[in-house]
């Protein structure tokens, strides 16, 4: 199983491709090169492994979507998504739809996030307003994953 992490600013070119760094393609064996892009919940992309991508259709595609907030699931993960593979240049061109989605645009730069089982393709400016400040759902969860028996509340440092 594959793990990204880290993160880096790269730039689109002007046919709206993005050169998939070492970092990212060093840890997938080259027979190995289909990824699937998908629209992201934070107004950012998602890149999944193939790996990835089955597991991600086997949990939400995997039964009939009985109620609207699974409907609207599967619409933007899996009928907004789109197989692509590497060229000779380690390019992957990223389709209109998606790049408008995520306020994309050719000969933008972008920054890539790795966060374990996929990596997010961020416009500067969607990221730096996500990471702008923690929410308190966000420090509740941490403190549960942790194991930490005070969150913080206020957002503010000791």
């Amino acid at each position: 199983m594959v793990t990204f992490a880290g993160s880096s600013e790269h730039g689109l070119d002007d046919k709206g491709r993005l050169v998939l760094p070492s970092r990212i393609l060093d840890d997938v064996p080259k027979n190995q090169w289909q990824f699937h892009l998908t629209a992201g919940l934070d107004r950012c992309l998602l890149l999944h492994d193939s790996e990835g991508f089955r597991e991600l259709v086997a949990r939400i595609g995997g039964a009939v979507p009985g109620s609207r907030a699974h409907r609207a699931l599967c619409r933007r993960f899996l009928g907004h998504s789109e197989a692509v593979v590497p060229d000779g240049n380690r390019r992957i061109r990223i389709p209109d739809p998606l790049l408008k989605y995520a306020g994309l645009a050719p000969s933008q730069s972008v920054v890539l996030v790795g966060t374990g089982r996929v990596v997010e393709i961020w416009s500067t400016a969607h990221l730096d307003a996500s990471l702008a400040e923690a929410t308190p759902d966000e420090e509740l969860l941490f403190s549960q994953l942790l194991g930490s028996a005070n969150p913080s509340t206020s957002g503010a440092g000791p």
